[in-house]
C-alpha cells in the first residue's frame, strides 16, 4: 500500500536522476524465463541499439540482423569511434570491465544518427590534397 499525501504533487520530492532511472527498462529477465538470445532477437525485431560487450559481441551477426556498427567520430581521438560503454544486453554486465564494447544500430536509423566513417576519410583527403601538389 502506498500513501500519497492528500495535497502532495505527483513525483514531488524525487530527484532528476531518479525520475530517469525509472524510465529506463531493466533489460532481458533473468529468472530462467527468457535467454539472452531470445532477448536480442526482440531488440532486433524492435530496431532497437544494441550494446556488446567483447565476450558477447562475437555471437551476434549484425549483417544477418541488418545492423551496422555505431560509428561516433572522436575529435580527439582517444577511442576509434566504434566503442561504446554501458551494459551489456547479453549478459548485463558493464562494457568497460569487459575492455569497452560496441553498440550496433539498425541500418535504417544509422544514416540519422551516425555519420559514415569511410565517407568521413574520403572528404578528411580531399581537404587535405592541394592543388601545388602533383604526386
Amino acid at each position: 500500500m502506498i500513501v500519497v499525501p492528500k495535497n502532495a504533487k505527483l513525483g514531488q520530492g524525487f530527484s532528476k536522476a531518479q525520475i530517469a532511472a525509472s524510465a529506463e527498462h531493466p533489460g532481458r529477465r533473468t529468472d530462467g524465463t527468457q535467454s539472452a538470445a531470445s532477448w536480442l532477437s526482440d531488440l532486433t525485431g524492435l530496431k532497437k541499439l544494441i550494446v556488446l560487450c567483447s565476450f558477447c559481441r562475437v555471437k551476434f551477426n549484425p549483417r544477418k540482423n541488418g545492423y551496422r556498427r555505431f560509428y561516433v567520430h572522436d575529435i580527439a581521438g582517444a577511442t576509434d569511434g566504434y566503442a561504446a560503454n554501458g551494459r551489456c544486453d547479453a549478459c548485463k554486465q558493464p562494457t568497460v570491465n569487459a575492455g569497452g564494447g560496441t553498440a550496433f544500430i539498425h541500418e535504417e536509423t544509422y544514416d540519422l544518427v551516425c555519420v559514415d566513417p569511410i565517407e568521413q576519410r574520403r572528404q578528411a583527403r580531399r581537404r587535405s590534397a592541394s592543388a601545388w601538389r602533383t604526386r
